[in-house]
């Protein structure tokens, strides 16, 4: 082995005849694009300390390329927003998790897929739910020209008045156009989903309703585990929620005197009481 290593490295010897002292030599082109042909050495000084002495940068620390590189590398992986096929352009994607995807790196990626993965669902949700419209101020107050003036027709604005469209916790312009039925049939869901449709129409009558039902999710809240709640019932109660929070304690004061005197009922499907008892 050490014949066949001199003989590789004899045109290398002839460069270098100022070694004597040992027979393994190197050759290395500096910075300068100059070839050098000295000892070999085992530790060679670090060529990105002699790239930063030729340009004369000063930095602090550990002069090591690794430094610059890792700064490199979570650049690239913001820019990218944690694509490790893209941030491991120069080499393996096990060795980027091996070397680079540590501290800083590994949480600018997590905290761009959690973000990425947020913003899907919220906007599928907004896609989908729009809520309910809210017609403010008192009971009396409430007239025919002040429904169409929000946005309902004639006829549908008449029918709310009416109490046609009372679906029970809220009146639906449509019920034969719901997001969560086939076109032309009978809305299925209401009252349970009417907080998440954008058909509802709220009415200040409508609140001793919406006072019950808020006791009924409240009991849910009770037996379902959170992670189902949220997925099941979250945006029926933060709906639900904003619209009592938008109401005044005069209001909600007289609205439960409405319940304890009978007045007000809260119809739901059997599937509502039964469906969690298990």
């Amino acid at each position: 082995m050490v014949r066949q290593f001199l003989d590789m490295t004899a045109r290398v010897r002839v460069k270098a005849p100022h070694v004597t002292h040992t027979l393994f030599v190197s050759a290395t082109v500096r910075n300068d694009y100059t070839a050098v042909f000295d000892e070999w050495k085992p530790v060679p000084p670090s060529s990105f300390g002699n790239w930063l002495d030729a340009m004369g940068v000063d930095i602090k620390g550990d002069r090591h390329i690794g430094r610059m590189r890792k700064s490199v590398k979570v650049e690239k992986a913001i820019v990218t927003e944690g694509r490790i096929s893209a941030a491991a352009d120069d080499h393996t994607e096990e060795t980027f998790a091996t070397h680079y995807a540590q501290g800083t790196t590994l949480r600018i990626m997590s905290g761009r897929t959690i973000a990425t993965a947020q913003q899907h669902w919220l906007d599928k949700a907004l896609d989908r739910v729009d809520g309910p419209t809210v017609i403010s101020g008192a009971v009396g107050e409430v007239d025919q020209d002040l429904l169409e003036d929000s946005g309902l027709s004639a006829q549908e604005a008449a029918d709310i008045m009416a109490g046609q469209l009372d679906m029970g916790v809220s009146h639906c312009k449509n019920p034969y156009q719901g997001p969560y039925s086939r076109p032309g049939e009978l809305c299925a869901v209401a009252p349970l989903r009417c907080l998440e449709c954008r058909n509802a129409w709220i009415l200040p009558s409508n609140l001793p309703q919406l006072i019950l039902f808020k006791q009924h999710l409240e009991r849910l809240r009770t037996v379902l585990p959170p992670q189902a709640f949220e997925r099941l019932w979250g945006q029926s109660w933060v709906n639900l929620r904003a619209v009592l929070e938008g109401r005044t304690p005069e209001e909600l004061d007289q609205a439960r005197k409405h319940i304890e005197a009978g007045q007000a009922v809260l119809d739901l499907p059997l599937a509502a009481n039964t469906e969690f008892d298990a």
